[in-house]
């Protein structure tokens, strides 16, 4: 019966983060495409501190305002190969309901998640080559495999996506500047692509990893993640992509099999 259970809330969890995703998408599929509007140098900016700390060449001003944010994000760089651990936490009229941690790997285009959900089961995955193998541990090594929907490495991590924020009407966007979380220098942005709900990104200018979102509902927190321990590029290549049964999917440094 408590197998049963936890098979039960890891499929909720799924398809709770699958139907968000997917509302998102498809709320901004038809959007218009964000450009690079020049800031009004009498206008207010938020601006980074130049130097070192700041993540941007020295000298260099870079402004960031709700009229610039998607450009910049944009145009950001994202480590291609790294590792780091994945925090999520869900909620419920404010109180928290559950919570997922996960160790993310990723090469090349390929990504595996091993994430620990709040029932204790173990669930893995990997994504590459426009496919998705799932498993969960201590589940006699049986494995799905079908295609990979879009994002299906950001929803294995149980990450809202923040491109969907670079789709927003600009007049969706009421704050954005840069902000410093967890010690690192990010870009902050916020949007509220539904009604009654906001979306919070915290995007290192570093890595162009996204390091902590937030969602609320009606003013009251729904959802919240934060990332740590990035190491990039990665160091652990020896059976991160293999299957239960030996199956090498990806090796780093060599092609797919």
């Amino acid at each position: 019966m408590e197998d049963k259970k936890r098979t039960v809330m890891a499929v909720i969890i799924i398809v709770v983060v699958l139907a968000a995703v997917l509302y998102s998408f498809f709320l901004n599929l038809f959007s218009p495409t964000p450009h690079l509007e020049l800031p009004d140098p009498n206008a207010s900016q938020s601006m980074d501190p130049v130097g070192e700390e700041s993540g941007w060449p020295e000298g260099v001003a870079v402004e960031v305002t709700p009229q610039t944010v998607q450009s910049l994000i944009a145009s950001l760089e994202r480590y291609e190969s790294y590792r780091r651990t994945v925090a999520v936490e869900y909620f419920s009229m404010g109180q928290s309901v559950g919570t997922v941690t996960a160790q993310v790997w990723a090469d090349g285009g390929w990504t595996r998640t091993s994430a620990t959900l709040s029932s204790g089961a173990v669930e893995h995955s990997i994504v590459g080559d426009d496919t998705l193998w799932l498993w969960y541990e201590g589940d006699g090594g049986r494995v799905y495999a079908g295609p990979a929907v879009e994002r299906a490495a950001d929803l294995s991590q149980r990450l809202l996506t923040y491109e969907d924020v670079l789709a927003l009407e600009k007049q969706s966007i009421p704050a954005a500047g840069y902000e410093e979380r967890d010690g690192q220098p990010c870009v902050y942005v916020e949007g509220t692509a539904a009604p009654n709900c906001t979306e919070r990104y915290w995007v290192s200018v570093h890595s162009g990893l996204l390091v902590a979102a937030e969602m609320e509902q009606d003013g009251v927190m729904a959802y919240s993640m934060t990332a740590r321990d990035v190491v990039s590029p990665l160091d652990e290549t020896q059976g991160v992509f293999t299957l239960p049964d030996g199956t090498v999917l990806y090796q780093p440094g060599r092609e797919s099999l």
